[in-house]
């Protein structure tokens, strides 16, 4: 699972201001974001029409991702803030940890959807926190989450201290929820599907929505609260994100299970991941692993750029223009269309099966 900074964590207890808050919920918009590239470089790993239910899944994953960062970042424009979209797209480095040094012993990687991919990055991105006894589902023992006391705490711990410094501040200001500026923020409702935990609209204007933002977050990213026994789904009668990946790890669907000791296993129907089916991608690409003028430069390129124009019209979005939502949903499709040209490319020559694979960063 992913675990952040204590540092940030204390310093936004320490000071439970509104400038605080900006930073620690731009770090949470830089974090929902910067799981992107690497689901999606395993989504458009899988050769057009084949694995259809991994597929199905993974896409669930970005959309609900995509919904995190938009509520993250409704918080911060009802604060007074605005995320730079660019600006966190051309940062990110991988081979690396995530943003604000999260996670440091976890290095996340772009690379072709696998089991070992799954297992390593994506299912360990997203890996519930577990403590001495508790298992999680296709588990064989308890795997309780490795703790450096004073260095790192959880992302649901940050979220917790989000909130919690939310209601301070709103206690010693009065106004800070007095001028939302719910003109700029979306409009989850007419981009995403329905979230019944979610404020209306997604609009924060208040504490309530606030907790409200937070919690859906927390549940659809994680999922499960072992102290509330909760079951690991998402308050919206889906699965959280780790489950998700861990159906396609198995093989098969996640079900209740009066047998297993976390009343759940992966004995369910069949999600089958064909690996025939999957390009094999050069890991971690950048558009300067490719020669100059070859077709898989060129490919490349072209794929960056739509990126960047992916980047711009988020950036516009969060940034005063919401409506240009419509937009970015449109150049997420050209994303995957590109994509699915680049991987055309092979770059290891006649008796490799290695093939170009779409660029997230310039240059490592």
């Amino acid at each position: 699972m992913l675990r952040i900074k204590q540092s940030v964590i204390d310093q936004l207890k320490s000071n439970p201001c509104s400038a605080e808050l900006k930073k620690a919920l731009t770090t949470a918009v830089e974090l929902e974001f910067s799981t992107i590239p690497p689901y999606l470089t395993a989504l458009f790993s899988i050769v057009p029409g084949s694995n259809g239910a991994a597929a199905a899944l993974i896409q669930s994953v970005v959309t609900e991702e995509m919904l995190h960062m938009t509520l993250a970042a409704n918080l911060l424009i009802a604060l007074g803030g605005n995320p730079d979209i660019v600006a966190i797209g051309k940062s990110l480095s991988y081979p690396g940890p995530l943003p604000a040094k999260i996670d440091n012993d976890l290095q996340v990687t772009l690379a072709a959807l696998s089991r070992p991919q799954l297992k390593n990055v994506l299912m360990a991105i997203e890996r519930p926190a577990t403590g001495d006894g508790e298992i999680l589902p296709g588990e064989t023992v308890p795997e309780p989450t490795p703790e450096k006391p004073g260095e790192f705490a959880s992302i649901g711990k940050f979220y917790q201290a989000v909130l919690a410094a939310l209601a301070v501040a709103s206690e010693l200001d009065p106004e800070l929820f007095a001028h939302p500026r719910q003109e700029q923020q979306v409009d989850i409702d007419k981009w995403f599907p329905p979230v019944r935990t979610a404020p209306v609209n997604g609009y924060i204007v208040d504490l309530k929505s606030a907790a409200q933002a937070i919690e859906t977050i927390v549940l659809q990213g994680e999922g499960i609260d072992f102290a509330k026994l909760a079951l690991p789904t998402d308050g919206d009668g889906s699965y959280a994100h780790y489950f998700k990946f861990g159906e396609i790890y198995h093989g098969r669907a996640l079900v209740p299970d009066v047998e297993a000791v976390s009343g759940w296993s992966y004995r369910g129907k069949p999600v089958p991941l064909d690996s025939e089916r999957i390009y094999n991608f050069l890991a971690n690409a950048a558009v300067s692993d490719y020669i100059p003028g070859t077709p898989a430069s060129l490919a490349a390129q072209r794929f960056y750029d739509a990126y960047l124009l992916l980047l711009n019209s988020l950036n516009k979005v969060f940034n005063g223009q919401p409506a240009m939502l419509d937009k970015a949903l449109g150049l997420m499709y050209q994303l995957k269309l590109q994509a699915q040209q680049v991987a055309q490319c092979s770059v290891g020559g006649n008796a490799s099966n290695l093939v170009a694979a779409p660029p997230f960063m310039l240059s490592h």
